[in-house]
């Protein structure tokens, strides 16, 4: 087992090293490599990233510098990855390899397959680690359109009836997709349908009235388009 104070010297000292070798050696190959890819430094902050890894997360160059990469992970993920990746940083474990949720830069959630190693020094301190993503998937569940609009009048404080009467549909029928909706989404009611939806994903943040995300690029997932309403 490595001494704490020796990781904690390394978290000071290796930024200078780190990006004049990031510059040369594994620069060309981030910006050309068509799987997204992060390196983290012993703090946990991001210090590079290709152009795919940030498309995979919508967010730009400038918003992934310097951020800490728990930052990227979805509700309830943190407190289960933490101890892993901080067993990373202080160079108690090589690889790990675990699928996670993460939040875009547009609020939708991602399901991916993380593998991070790492990178050692000279010295043998470790330097800091890489991560790969693949098998990316929206991590909400694929809904219809009809059920997608059903959510998104939900979520605007619609009744049933005037659900019913906005998609020409029954009262029995809107009580069937409701429940199928709560199944879906895991939700244990209807007023808990709309704060299920944020969580995963499936709404657009700070946009009101409520407005469905359209599918990632790239995951085969049917739109979540809107039924014609009633003028």
């Amino acid at each position: 087992m490595r001494p704490r104070s020796r990781v904690t010297w390394m978290d000071r000292s290796g930024e200078v090293i780190y990006g004049s070798v990031m510059k040369g050696r594994y620069q060309v190959y981030f910006e050309r490599a068509r799987i997204p890819i992060a390196a983290v430094d012993g703090l946990g902050r991001v210090r590079e990233s290709n152009p795919a890894f940030r498309s995979a997360v919508a967010r730009t160059a400038e918003e992934l510098d310097g951020v800490l990469a728990e930052e990227l992970l979805a509700p309830g993920e943190i407190d289960a990855q933490r101890p892993h990746w901080r067993m990373l940083a202080l160079g108690r474990l090589d690889v790990y390899r675990t699928r996670v949720r993460l939040v875009r830069g547009d609020g939708a959630v991602i399901c991916a397959r993380v593998s991070a190693s790492v990178e050692h020094r000279a010295d043998g301190l470790p330097w800091r680690a890489v991560a790969v993503l693949d098998e990316i998937s929206s991590a909400a569940p694929v809904l219809s359109p009809l059920q997608g609009e059903v959510l998104r009048l939900v979520a605007a404080g619609a009744s049933n009836a005037q659900i019913a009467r906005r998609l020409y549909l029954t009262r029995q029928a809107v009580d069937y997709h409701l429940v199928r909706l709560r199944a879906k989404l895991g939700a244990e009611s209807r007023s808990a349908l709309a704060g299920r939806a944020f969580v995963l994903g499936l709404f657009v943040p700070g946009v009101w009235p409520p407005v469905l995300h359209p599918p990632l690029a790239g995951t085969g997932a049917p739109e979540c388009g809107y039924w014609t309403p009633r003028n």
